[in-house]
């Protein structure tokens, strides 16, 4: 039913996803565009895959809206879903999130296993027809992803906890430990360090528009993350340190590695 996709963002999900086409659905006609180039080949697709940064995919979508043809279906991969929905309506549109990622970013890092079992969360609204539904879920399940169906504010819930949190706190702390320490103090870090400030190389722009598309649910976990450290800061027995480290490894382990 999907003879030809358009995928607008060349960097990292969506040049893994060209990639994944190309090398899993050979007959598809696959048409890649990246910022400044004209959207006209994209407006009579099946099916328009927006991924470029939060920000950029609510202004492309704005763009294609009045261009697109009746039969198209468009999806996203943004980390944050309700601002996106809210904007997207009178168009045939899915919301999408694969949770996938690399340690790089940017086109050179692409590769079509990304997706490969890890989670595709779709949002779509109570009135989306099931039809266009199940066409972005056969994309996300064809590349590999294990697709979830959520509200798009109780995705922004929960990935606010999941995603937004663990990023502000390994870029926070690595600024907090390298200003305190200087380059040459950050030559007798162990791996500890490395290890919990991995996501802190995270390029800005990217998590600026996640912060503001995502701010309430955002400020929310942070506030819990302040109260647990205080809780720890104020009581000199370490007993609230004990009980946080207790709690944490039993969370870590149904986290799993």
């Amino acid at each position: 039913m999907i003879g030809r996709i358009a995928i607008v963002g060349a960097g990292l999900i969506g040049g893994s996803i060209e990639l994944a086409l190309r090398e899993r659905r050979s007959g598809l006609d696959v048409v890649t565009l990246d910022r400044g180039d004209d959207l006209g080949p994209a407006a009579d697709a099946d099916l328009i895959v927006l991924a470029a940064p939060v920000a950029e995919n609510i202004r492309l979508l704005q763009a294609l809206q009045t261009r697109l043809s009746p039969d198209t279906i468009v999806t996203d991969t943004g980390s944050t879903k309700a601002a996106i929905v809210a904007a997207a309506r009178g168009v045939r549109f899915v919301g999408g999130h694969p949770v996938a990622g690399a340690a790089a970013a940017g086109r050179a890092a692409a590769r079509a296993g990304l997706f490969d079992g890890r989670p595709w969360v779709l949002t779509p609204r109570p009135e989306t027809p099931a039809g266009d539904v199940a066409r972005v879920r056969a994309l996300a399940e064809g590349l590999g992803g294990v697709v979830h169906l959520l509200d798009p504010d109780e995705h922004d819930r929960l990935f606010a906890l999941l995603s937004h949190l663990p990023q502000l706190v390994s870029s926070a702390l690595m600024n907090v430990v390298g200003s305190g320490v200087g380059d040459a103090g950050l030559g007798l870090a162990g791996q500890g360090l490395r290890d919990t400030t991995r996501l802190a190389a995270s390029p800005p722009g990217i998590w600026r528009d996640i912060v503001q598309t995502n701010h309430a649910n955002i400020a929310s976990s942070v506030d819990a993350l302040i109260a647990a450290l205080a809780s720890m800061r104020d009581d000199p027995t370490g007993e609230s340190a004990a009980s946080t480290l207790e709690r944490a490894a039993r969370w870590k382990q149904a986290l799993g590695d």
